[in-house]
């Protein structure tokens, strides 16, 4: 972590693909890399295996309700 001007470190995106690992044992994707930090392409996953919204997957996820709030990847 690298601190910022203000004395405040910078976060780095949480890793939601390992959060949804935790709680969705079988989760598996071709390609985890390209989902790992995107909490909505990681609840898009999970959903096609559950019968949990779309919404409550994030929440369990931990992630923000507000998608702009998730960091840019800048992909």
């Amino acid at each position: 972590m690298t601190n910022t001007a203000h004395g405040a470190p910078l976060q780095s995106a949480p890793d939601y693909y390992a959060r949804g690992l935790a709680l969705w044992p079988r989760l598996e994707s071709p390609r985890p890399a390209r989902v790992r930090r995107d909490p909505r392409r990681v609840a898009s996953l999970v959903s096609r295996r559950t019968n949990l919204s779309y919404k409550a997957i994030l929440a369990l996820l931990g992630a923000p309700d507000d998608p702009a709030e998730t960091p840019d990847l800048g992909h």
